[in-house]
């Protein structure tokens, strides 16, 4: 039992450590990133062993073949995990590509599609916004205006939104917003 106890400590903390790194919460404070994982180990082992002994696994004894399940299972829930963290901390890219930018979305088709643009970020602490630099080749005489969004509206719980007039303007006269 302090086997299977163990195994699912070590499940919580690697689906933490998947979540803050998901979060981008290791860059922004690597104490508070220890704590989650140390707290969600403990919680795991604790949870573990309680819920083990309510099962009734004390009278059982470890078999390869319970301990072979168990590890299965830990890794099939660390990587249950770390799929639903990356839709919920998606990249500004995936953003991009999933509300604006990929297959049936407004600017699929566009120089702004996700096939032919780029997204560009600039690094600086507190910037919440991206440029989406259109690709393809332009007719003569033309280029395309630089798409300017917001992507980190409300810790990114919001859909991306127009960083200025310009790009307002743009997207509605692609139909979208």
């Amino acid at each position: 039992m302090p086997f299977l106890a163990m195994l699912c400590g070590f499940g919580f903390f690697a689906a933490a450590m998947v979540v803050t790194a998901d979060a981008n919460l290791l860059g922004r404070g690597k104490l508070l990133s220890a704590g989650i994982w140390m707290a969600a180990a403990l919680i795991g082992a604790v949870a573990g062993f309680g819920l083990f002994r309510l099962l009734g696994f004390r009278r059982r004894p470890l078999t390869p073949r319970l301990a072979l399940v168990a590890v299965v299972l830990t890794f099939v829930g660390v990587w249950g995990v770390q799929r639903a963290s990356s839709h919920v901390f998606m990249s500004a890219w995936d953003r991009y590509t999933a509300e604006l930018g990929g297959d049936g979305a407004c600017l699929s088709g566009t120089p702004y599609s996700d096939k032919q643009a780029m997204v560009v970020m600039k690094a600086a602490p507190g910037n919440d916004r991206m440029e989406v630099w259109p690709g393809g080749p332009a007719p003569k005489g033309r280029t395309y205006p630089v798409l300017k969004l917001k992507h980190a509206v409300n810790g990114g719980t919001q859909p991306l939104a127009p960083a200025d007039e310009k790009s307002q303007d743009l997207l509605r006269s692609y139909g979208c917003h």
